[in-house]
């Protein structure tokens, strides 16, 4: 009785891995949220971009621009990866003035699958 549940099951899980093989060989970094928000109004300009992702990054290749209304770039810092949380890339920006402001941001996880986006969002 033993050997032919066996026999049933194991067809059974070789299809599930199939199926889910490739789901899981093309995770890729998502954004999952962001601070200021993706396409938001913020009252109070921010000292600190956070963007949180779906996946660890890898600091080396993780980036974020920052570009005012005209496209010029805002501040020179670097951004930097949370060393608790390897999901959040966070950007210091200076004092951001009113208006609205792109964010370009570019990543890698640690399985090296790159992500890029860009989004906006306003000072009032």
């Amino acid at each position: 009785m033993k050997a032919s549940k066996n026999k049933l099951i194991a067809p059974v899980v070789a299809t599930l891995a199939i199926a889910l093989a490739p789901a899981i060989a093309f995770a890729h970094g998502k954004l999952e949220s962001a601070e200021p928000p993706v396409n938001g109004t913020v009252s109070t300009a921010p000292g600190v971009l956070r963007l949180t992702f779906n996946e660890d990054l890898e600091p080396t290749f993780s980036t974020i621009k920052v570009a005012d209304a005209s496209g010029a770039p805002v501040g020179e810092e670097k951004a930097k990866v949370d060393p608790a949380n390897k999901r959040i890339l966070t950007l210091a920006v200076p004092k951001l003035a009113a208006g609205t402001y792109s964010v370009q941001w570019a990543v890698m996880t640690g399985d090296s699958h790159k992500a890029k986006g860009t989004y906006k969002f306003s000072v009032n």
